[in-house]
């Protein structure tokens, strides 16, 4: 069996011992299902960080794969006690979702311990609320809590305009793909407090309600003793379960995100009384509180600034066709790596980037975020001036164009992928560059020690 061959197969067998297919581990990934069914043929070599990711996600090691060691077993860990907590059995994208949290949730606290004491501040413990438990499961209560929550938060009574930001302190929030099962979920862990997984495939307004229905959880109920699992003293929180803390929490989200006292002001000054039933209007509030159309055409029916007709009316509304023609841009469309990591996260990470205790490669693993990887091949034996971890910077010489390898004539060869997917390559002065392109180099030497500097023109074609 060939080197390919045998790490296909390793990569195989922890796949299907996590219990995920194909799909679902490399959509956790953020890699192609084709891509990953090349790597486990042997067909294409997985880059080493891909292959790192994938095993960690099956709850092992490169090294524990080659050495034959079966990893984590399904159910084991962070991830067993969540699917454990679920009232219902998941489907396989939402389980790999919960492995991914686990994974990220492991790096964090891995990385918070290795920082050193000054920084162990990150991993103060199981979580606190500032509020105490919820005595009830009704409307007003809940609705109480949100405002006093905002309040001891300092959160100001308007619409908040970036929620993941402003709640950074209260809880770890990771959007993650999740599939269709689950909205999202709450976690109290021992060591990292509070955490919170919201789906990333879904719009911008749910990922925000969603954060919010999360956040009663976690400081109204993780005091409730019926939450706390059977594994530990960790307390979990996910959809279908009493339904009384569901109703209780999607009420405190809609207050919290939506303030009656402020979404009342905001129509005084708008001075449209009359118009509420307008869907132009509603959307133009739900921009302005950053929340989904559905909740805002809630918010006016629970304050009673519609009626039960007018609300059943706004049912047939599509809300982002709407948006879309009043120029509002798409709010489902893909979430920036960074910004689906919680911001202690990246400054953790940028800690530890600058004391040198990471290298960026581990940087990319730990955000999930992959690394670029450039290759220049077929260049001049010894003429090569870097090695491996340098960094570069623009203008540099690394080496001279060759003939080595597969090659008749000195040529260079350019290849950039992420992830083992390949990448388009932008050259400056050239806006595409395409097969058959044919373009010209210049060169200035560098003098009186500045650096070199090589531009690029197009030329006409044969």
């Amino acid at each position: 069996m060939g080197l390919l061959d045998s790490i296909g197969t390793m990569l195989r067998s922890g796949r299907e011992r996590a219990g995920l297919s194909q799909r679902a581990a490399a959509e956790a990934v953020g890699i192609n299902e084709t891509l990953l069914g090349y790597y486990e043929a042997g067909q294409r070599q997985a880059p080493f960080g891909v292959a790192a990711a994938l095993a960690r996600l099956y709850g092992t090691s490169i090294e524990a794969l080659a050495a034959g060691g079966d990893g984590a077993e399904p159910g084991t860990g962070v991830s067993g006690i969540l699917l454990r907590a679920a009232p219902r059995e998941l489907a396989e994208r939402a389980r790999a979702g919960l492995r991914l949290f686990e994974l990220r949730l492991a790096e964090y606290v891995e990385l918070a311990q290795e920082m050193g004491t000054e920084l162990n501040a990150a991993l103060a413990g199981p979580g606190s609320s500032p509020l105490g438990p919820a005595r009830t499961a009704g409307a007003k209560e809940a609705a109480w809590a949100a405002r006093e929550l905002r309040r001891h938060l300092n959160l100001g009574r308007g619409a908040l305009a970036d929620p993941f930001g402003a709640l950074d302190g209260q809880v770890l929030a990771w959007r993650l793909p999740l599939g269709e099962d689950l909205d999202g979920f709450f976690y109290n862990h021992p060591k990292a407090g509070f955490c919170v997984a919201v789906n990333s495939e879904m719009t911008l307004g749910r990922q925000v309600f969603t954060l919010a229905h999360e956040l009663a959880h976690a400081c109204l109920h993780s005091q409730d003793a019926c939450l706390h699992s059977q594994d530990d003293s960790a307390v979990v929180c996910m959809p279908g379960g009493d339904r009384g803390r569901e109703r209780f929490a999607d009420v405190f989200a809609g207050e919290f995100l939506v303030p009656g006292d402020e979404l009342r002001r905001v129509i005084g000054e708008l001075s449209v009384f009359n118009e509420l039933a307008n869907p132009t209007l509603i959307v133009h509030l739900q921009r302005r509180f950053g929340v989904s159309f559905a909740l805002l055409r809630l918010r006016l029916r629970q304050e009673k600034l519609i009626t039960p007709g007018e609300y059943d009316a706004l049912a047939d509304t599509s809300p982002s066709r709407l948006a879309q023609a009043l120029g509002y841009p798409d709010d489902a469309g893909g979430l920036d790596p960074l910004a689906a990591q919680p911001g202690r996260v990246l400054l953790l990470v940028r800690a530890a980037l600058e004391r040198s205790a990471i290298t960026p490669g581990d940087a990319a693993e730990i955000l999930g975020t992959g690394t670029e990887e450039v290759l220049l091949a077929h260049l001049r034996p010894g003429s090569v001036q870097v090695a491996r971890g340098d960094l570069v910077r623009r203008g540099q010489v690394i080496g001279q164009v060759g003939n080595s390898g597969n090659s008749t004539e000195p040529h260079l060869h350019i290849h950039a992928e992420r992830n083992g997917t390949g990448l388009r390559l932008r050259f400056e002065g050239i806006r595409r560059l395409s097969r058959g392109t044919r373009i010209k180099v210049t060169t200035t030497p560098a003098a009186s020690g500045a650096d070199g500097r090589s531009t690029t023109d197009p030329l006409p074609g044969p």
